[in-house]
């Protein structure tokens, strides 16, 4: 690896080479305390917070240095600039400033000041920014798969869906030498909850969620999907009462996913104490909770 392509995240593992394409990726550690749960309620702050903290992530330095522009965060959301400047604008900066008041960043310059170009300097404080324990991660090629996203849904709805998925798939412990320990099984990298529930901590419609799983599943082009989806069936524990559907399996398309479907299988027949999954109920078993 060139020295030039060090920088802090490779000291946290940030950097890897990619088995899919052999090619150098960042990936960035986003804190699940952010996304699992309305970040509007919990933190006061927009869901721009989302991209704002890749995009100070993707662009630091060695040095723990990084910088930002209000127009790239508006370029994400598609927004045109002018004069009067939109809603949007004070909401970044709002954000800027709660990452401050939390020293997770530092900030020199008068953010009121700051144009769209503005190169806004940023010092990243580890110790606070970084998350070590609880986080989801988030590759550069998955988030160029979410920027590539042509369709009526905005980006970031499926970033939000993704994250959110992708918190609970989680990053289990392995050997150093990137195998799996022998109790690998009992900690599947899958998501099932139900879209009730994501709908609800995230505040959005089961609706776009749905939309969002299907971009998020499907694949285009030369483009693999981000996701892969495994129907479940229903449970009838009761044989006086109609079978309920359980939610989907969705873990990340890559190496191995198969194996990790199948230890989510197997840990969702101990949670819901069966010995077999039925087949699905006919219906909209997508909204089952």
């Amino acid at each position: 690896m060139k020295p030039a392509l060090l920088n802090a995240r490779k000291l946290e593992g940030g950097i890897f080479i990619s088995k899919q394409n052999n090619k150098l990726e960042y990936f960035t550690r986003f804190p699940n305390e952010y996304i699992q749960g309305n970040i509007k309620t919990k933190f006061g702050i927009s869901r721009k917070f989302y991209i704002m903290y890749i995009l100070i992530d993707k662009y630091r330095s060695y040095e723990d240095y990084s910088w930002i522009t209000i127009r790239k965060v508006l370029n994400f959301y598609g927004y045109k600039t002018h004069k009067r400047k939109p809603k949007a604008v004070s909401e970044i900066r709002d954000i800027l400033e709660y990452m401050i008041n939390n020293k997770m960043i530092e900030i020199e310059q008068d953010l009121d000041a700051a144009s769209y170009d503005t190169a806004i300097e940023i010092k990243i404080i580890p110790e606070n920014f970084d998350s070590t324990e609880k986080f989801g991660k988030i590759t550069s090629s998955q988030y160029d798969v979410i920027m590539m996203a042509d369709t009526s849904l905005n980006r970031e709805s499926i970033l939000m869906a993704f994250l959110y998925i992708n918190s609970y798939i989680g990053c289990r412990k392995r050997n150093d030498d990137g195998s799996n320990m022998q109790n690998a099984k009992d900690y599947p990298e899958a998501f099932w909850r139900s879209i009730e529930n994501m709908a609800k901590e995230l505040s959005m419609s089961k609706d776009t969620i749905n939309k969002c799983i299907d971009y998020l599943t499907t694949s285009s082009d030369d483009i693999p999907a981000l996701l892969v989806k495994r129907e479940v069936g229903s449970i009838q524990k009761d044989v006086n009462k109609p079978p309920q559907n359980v939610p989907n399996i969705y873990v990340l398309n890559k190496e191995g996913y198969k194996q990790e479907i199948e230890w989510a299988m197997n840990k969702m027949l101990e949670v819901y104490g069966v010995e077999k999954f039925c087949p699905m109920k006919s219906g909209n078993y997508r909204f089952t909770s």
